[in-house]
C-alpha cells in the first residue's frame, strides 16, 4: 500500500518546482525526500536559491538534480559517475557539485583526518556501536590508560553528538522529539527520531540538556585527556571511560574568571544534569535500522557520579569522580571523534554554540571555499531552536543571528582553519541567507 503524501513534502515540492520548472522529476524529488529525508533536502534547496540569486546558474532544475544525485549516491557508498541521471559535464556549474561534494570520499588521508577518518564506516555500523551495555555488576578486566592518547590542545568531541542533542536555556520543555542528523565516512547523513529528556518512550520527563551542559561536558573531556585518557573494560564487554574533575579547574575551562560558593553549586548541579537527562533512539523509524533488527535506545552520556567536598585554605575544593557511558566511552575508544579547539567551551552564546556543531562538520566535508548555504526560518527548524517571538521577524532573526556570527567570527577548526560565516540576503525577500565556508589556513595555498 501507497503512503500518502505529507502535506509538508508536497509543499516542499512544490517549493521546489518554483524554482526548477522540471515537473517530470517530481518522481525524482520524492524519491530523494523519502531516502535522505526532508532536512536534507531542504538544505540543497536553500543552497539552490542561493545560486540563483547569485546568477550563476544556467539551468537550475539540472544542477538541483546534480545537488540531490551527489547526495543519494554518497548514501549509497558510491562516487558520483558524470554518467549518472541528470549530473553534467565539467562545463556546467552543476559539475562543481560532485567536485565538491564527493572529494570528501577520495581526499587523500591527510586532508582532514580528524574529520573523515574517525567516522563510522556505514549507518548500521555506528547504531551497532552505540548499543548500550549494561555492566550488571561484571568484574572489572582491565584498568589502563589509551596506547596513543588524544592531543591536549584540543577536546575529542565524538561524532555522534550534534546540535540535535542540546536546546536553548529557553526551552522551558522538559522532554520532546527531534529529527537528529547522525553522519558517517563519505558525508552520508542519516535522521532517526531522537525523544530528548526520556530513557524510553513512556518514561518520566526528566529534562532536556542544554548547550551550558554542552560546554560542560566538553570540559570535562579535556579533564579526562590530561589525566591520560583512562578507562576500565568490564567482564561483560561494558566499556567505561572515567576521570575526577575539580569543580574549580572545571569552572576555569568554562572561561569563569572569578567564582564563589554559590557560582560553584550551581556548576555542580549542571554537571549532575549530564548523568540525570536522558535520551531515547527510535531506530525502527528507520526503514534500513528496522530491517537490520534494531528497535530503539535509551542511554545517558554519563553513568557513574561521585562527588567529594573539601575545603582547602578556606576554599572550597569539590572534585567529581565521572564516568563516561558505555555507549560515549565506546566511542571515544574506538576514535570516532572529531577535535574541536577548547575555545569553543568558552563561547557565551548559546546559539552560536550549537551553530558550530552544525556547520563545521559540513563545511570540512564541502572543502575549502565551498560555501553552505541555508535560510534563518529553516535553520530554526534544522536547529530545533524553542519556539520564541522573534523567529516571526526579519529584522529580528537578522539581528539575533548576527550575535551569534560575530562570536563565531574569528574561530578556527583545530587544524587552523577559519569559519567565514555571514548573512546574505537571498532570493526571498522575506528572509536572509546563512552563507559559511572554509577558509585557507593563512600562508597556505590549499
Amino acid at each position: 500500500m501507497v503512503q500518502p503524501e505529507s502535506a509538508h513534502t508536497a509543499a516542499l515540492i512544490q517549493r521546489i518546482l518554483g524554482l526548477t520548472n522540471s515537473p517530470q522529476s517530481v518522481p525524482f524529488y520524492r524519491k530523494a525526500i523519502k531516502k535522505l529525508g526532508e532536512g536534507i533536502v531542504e538544505e540543497e534547496y536553500g543552497e539552490l536559491r542561493y545560486r540563483m540569486h547569485s546568477g550563476t546558474l544556467k539551468d537550475p532544475a539540472k544542477y538541483f538534480t546534480a545537488l540531490l544525485q551527489t547526495r543519494l549516491s554518497t548514501a549509497k557508498g558510491e562516487l558520483p559517475s558524470e554518467l549518472d541521471n541528470g549530473v553534467a559535464p565539467a562545463s556546467d556549474p552543476s559539475h562543481e557539485v560532485q567536485r565538491r561534494q564527493s572529494g570528501s570520499l577520495v581526499s587523500s588521508p591527510n586532508s582532514f583526518p580528524n574529520q573523515q577518518s574517525h567516522s563510522s564506516p556505514f549507518v548500521r555500523d555506528l547504531f551497532t556501536e552505540l548499543e548500550p551495555i549494561t555492566r550488571k555488576g561484571a568484574p572489572v578486566r582491565e584498568s589502563d590508560t589509551m596506547t596513543f592518547p588524544y592531543s591536549a590542545k584540543s577536546i575529542p568531541w565524538t561524532t555522534f553528538i550534534g546540535p540535535d542533542f542540546f536546546t536553548l536555556s529557553t526551552n522551558k520543555a522538559k522532554s520532546d522529539r527531534v529529527m537528529a542528523k547522525f553522519r558517517v565516512l563519505g558525508g552520508h547523513v542519516t535522521e532517526v527520531p531522537l525523544i530528548r529528556g526520556r530513557l524510553f518512550p513512556k518514561d518520566e520527563e526528566r529534562g532536556i540538556l542544554t548547550v551550558e551542559e554542552a560546554r560542560i561536558l566538553g570540559a570535562m573531556e579535556s579533564l579526562w585527556v590530561d589525566q591520560g585518557c583512562q578507562y576500565s573494560r568490564f567482564g561483560n564487554g561494558a566499556v567505561s571511560c572515567h576521570c575526577h574533575v575539580p569543580v574549580r579547574s572545571l569552572a576555569r575551562l568554562l572561561g569563569w574568571e572569578s567564582f564563589g560558593g554559590r557560582d560553584l553549586a550551581y556548576l555542580k548541579r549542571k554537571a549532575i544534569n549530564l548523568k540525570m537527562k536522558a535520551y531515547y533512539l527510535e531506530l525502527d523509524a528507520v526503514e534500513e535500522l528496522k530491517r537490520a533488527g534494531l528497535k530503539g535506545y535509551g542511554f545517558t552520556l554519563i553513568d557513574g557520579f561521585e562527588l567529594i567536598d573539601k575545603t582547602r585554605h578556606r576554599l572550597e575544593q569539590t572534585t567529581f569522580r565521572v564516568s563516561f557511558s558505555d555507549p560515549f566511552s565506546r566511542q571515544l575508544l574506538a576514535r570516532r571523534v572529531v577535535s574541536r579547539p577548547k575555545e569553543m567551551l568558552k563561547l557565551r552564546s548559546e546559539l552560536a554554540f550549537v551553530l558550530r556543531l552544525y556547520l563545521e562538520p559540513i563545511l570540512i566535508g564541502r572543502g575549502i571555499g565551498r560555501d553552505h548555504s541555508i535560510e534563518l526560518l529553516n535553520l530554526i527548524r534544522v536547529l530545533n531552536l524553542p519556539n520564541a517571538g522573534w523567529h516571526r521577524f526579519k529584522s529580528r532573526r537578522k539581528a539575533i543571528f548576527a550575535r551569534a556570527i560575530q562570536e563565531l567570527q574569528g574561530m578556527k577548526t583545530s587544524d587552523g582553519r577559519a569559519m567565514d560565516v555571514e548573512l546574505r540576503q537571498g532570493l526571498n525577500r522575506a528572509d536572509l541567507v546563512l552563507v559559511g565556508r572554509l577558509l585557507p589556513r593563512e600562508g597556505l595555498k590549499e
